[in-house]
């Protein structure tokens, strides 16, 4: 069965009230009074209300200043302003704030229960609209975390197909990735920013996946060829990474993890700014991981070797604000951070 409607009328007259409780039907209204606009005020705090009928003029406050009250709680309520002495400015500031409508005084019977009606209907309506797009912004959100997970889920498979590439021991490009967002984070990224490097440095060997196996897992020196074949895997990286737009914003970590501060490295010789900052964190990062990983021809050193060989770099190899950053974020343990997502099945203990 269908609650009936709660409304309440706000009016400093016995009669006006009697009349108006007197013509809202029983079986659909459920009808409150009220003999001021603080009284009012106080009634639909308490028990709220579908509509209200007040009066423009009551002691203490009237019925401009409850419509701004209430609006200021609930603007789904329908308001209907009643007034015997209404103005131009009155109805002009009635429909400023709001009101459903405005109906002079003497009334008749049919005109109050349509002007109800329509506030009511009109309040429905906005009810109905604003919830069916709360229900459609948490499936769009419960759609976004479904993409997510299966992004999530190929990054997983990617990562897994680099280090099956490589000589780690496993577990190096999720800490590539953690060590990046903790410095980024030092150097003030946030946000998208931050994400976006996450994913260039948990993908920044990629590109190794089109160099061949006897040169990526050669042991000895490689040939000059075999050096220029290596030297590829940063654009064949940019190359996969510009085909998604989820992995496009990575892209620059790829494309400049292997130049050097000094210009020496590769493939553009690129100095100083001209690297991206994405490149520059993870040159440090990726670097410092290599010094500390085991590889099944030689034992990975110390961390205290790794951070003396970052810092002896810095001003040739690395930029040294980020390596300042990095042995800030090194100081505090990498600590995870917010803004960047995590692969769980590939998480391993990381060394600080």
């Amino acid at each position: 069965m269908t609650q009936p409607l709660r409304v309440l009328v706000a009016d400093d007259d016995a009669a006006i009230r009697a009349v108006l409780r007197s013509i809202l039907p029983t079986d659909r209204y459920t009808v409150a009074e009220a003999e001021s606009g603080e009284e009012a005020l106080r009634s639909f705090e308490a028990r709220g209300a579908d509509l209200i009928l007040s009066d423009l003029q009551m002691p203490g406050f009237g019925g401009l200043e409850l419509l701004r009250r209430v609006r200021a709680m609930d603007d789904t309520v329908g308001f209907i302003i009643l007034t015997g002495a209404g103005t131009v400015e009155n109805a002009v500031e009635a429909l400023r704030l709001q009101a459903d409508d405005y109906l002079v005084k003497p009334f008749n019977v049919a005109e109050v229960l349509l002007a109800a009606e329509r506030a009511l209907s009109y309040r429905r309506l906005l009810r109905e609209n604003r919830s069916y797009q709360a229900h459609l912004e948490e499936r769009v959100a419960e759609q976004a975390g479904q993409i997510e997970a299966l992004l999530m889920d190929a990054l997983r498979s990617l990562a897994a197909a680099i280090e099956t590439r490589d000589d780690y021991t496993g577990g190096h490009v999720e800490r590539v990735a953690r060590y990046a967002a903790a410095t980024g984070r030092e150097l003030g990224l946030r946000g998208d920013e931050l994400r976006s490097l996450w994913v260039g440095a948990l993908l920044h060997d990629v590109g190794k996946i089109g160099v061949r196996d006897e040169v990526l897992k050669k042991p000895g020196a490689l040939t000059t060829d075999e050096y220029d074949e290596m030297k590829r895997h940063p654009e064949i990286g940019a190359t996969i990474m510009e085909r998604s737009s989820f992995l496009r914003p990575g892209l620059p970590a790829v494309l400049h993890h292997q130049e050097r501060y000094d210009g020496s490295g590769y493939p553009y010789g690129l100095r100083g700014e001209q690297i991206s900052l994405q490149g520059r964190i993870v040159a440090v990062v990726d670097t410092y991981d290599a010094i500390i990983s085991s590889r099944p021809y030689r034992n990975g050193s110390t961390c205290e070797h790794a951070l003396q060989e970052i810092q002896r770099n810095a001003g040739r190899q690395f930029d040294p604000a980020v390596v300042e950053a990095f042995m800030r974020a090194s100081e505090k343990g990498f600590p995870e951070d917010p803004d960047t997502p995590r692969l769980p099945e590939l998480a391993v203990a990381v060394e600080a």
